[in-house]
């Protein structure tokens, strides 16, 4: 069964590079393709890999006339894989995560034998040589409502320059729950698991860093995301996508990828300040869309 990747690129060029060189030299099939789509990178690099890989008989640059965001995106080329290329299998991979493994293709088909699965995520190694941890369940209806409204009061405390108050009120916060020894505790505490990342896991939310999409999936969507995100909660969407028609999330941890992490959004926005209100907008508008299907289910 044919396989095709698809790399949603911005900016970073030498990471999509090193990505594609990753899939080159370490898969374990010729039966390949790979679709690289740029998302208007503003520093012209979608132009220079399209020049780059022009002579490349199974490797397609597209270039979109505007940022579509992850979802869109990668919408792009996760079609012109299916409808063009016909691959059976699509592997949505970040242009930062490189694979890392003699038996990529194999561990795919053996697992979809064995289970059939939807969609199908990796273990995954980060650039401290730690794996990523899991994301073991979905928040509530409630949580997730909650979660809104922090966000929207954020950004309402950044736009008037009063989250300094609140920063400083934080720091104090924790510097007393230092000194009683009292432990911090995470909203998402109960959610994420650094633990049993060895295991292999079905009905579990999978990182959305490397994605892989199984001909069962194509029976019941025609895109590989929710296209109503620009950005963040993919993941979450795509969860709900596959638990409304039955189909297995796998993870499994024979599959291996590396992540090094960010480097597409890195490139976005450098000052610390204007990262974090273009990632609580985005945020925003995401738990929006997410609540609707949580809603809807």
């Amino acid at each position: 069964m044919k396989i095709g990747f698809v790399i949603l690129h911005y900016n970073a060029i030498q990471e999509t590079i090193d990505c594609v060189k990753s899939i080159e030299e370490k898969l374990d099939t010729k039966d390949f393709h790979i679709v690289i789509v740029d998302n208007a990178s503003p520093n012209g690099t979608g132009k220079k890999l399209e020049e780059m890989y022009s002579s490349a008989a199974n490797i397609k640059v597209i270039c979109n006339d505007a940022n579509l965001g992850f979802a869109g995106g990668n919408n792009i080329g996760y079609k012109y894989a299916k409808e063009t290329l016909s691959c059976e299998f699509v592997c949505v991979m970040n242009n930062d995560t490189l694979i890392i493994q003699d038996d990529f293709y194999s561990t795919i088909q053996k697992e979809y034998e064995d289970s059939k699965f939807g969609v199908l995520g990796p273990r995954i190694v980060l650039k401290n040589g730690k794996d990523n941890g899991l994301y073991v369940k979905l928040p509530s209806l409630e949580f997730m409502r909650e979660e809104l409204k922090l966000n929207k009061r954020n950004i309402f405390l950044m736009k008037w320059h009063l989250d300094h108050f609140v920063t400083a009120f934080k720091m104090a916060r924790n510097y007393v729950y230092k000194i009683l020894h009292k432990p911090k505790v995470s909203r998402y505490g109960q959610y994420f698991s650094a633990k049993g990342t060895d295991e292999r896991h079905s009905d579990i939310i999978l990182h959305g860093c490397c994605l892989v999409f199984s001909p069962a999936y194509e029976e019941y969507y025609e895109d590989a995301f929710n296209p109503d995100t620009f950005l963040y909660r993919e993941e979450d969407i795509l969860y709900l996508r596959c638990k409304k028609v039955g189909l297995p999330m796998i993870y499994s941890p024979k599959l291996l990828i590396k992540h090094l992490e960010d480097a597409s959004t890195e490139t976005v926005v450098k000052k610390s300040r204007e990262k974090i209100v273009f990632q609580m907008k985005h945020q925003v508008n995401s738990l929006g869309v997410l609540i609707n299907e949580m809603e809807n289910m």
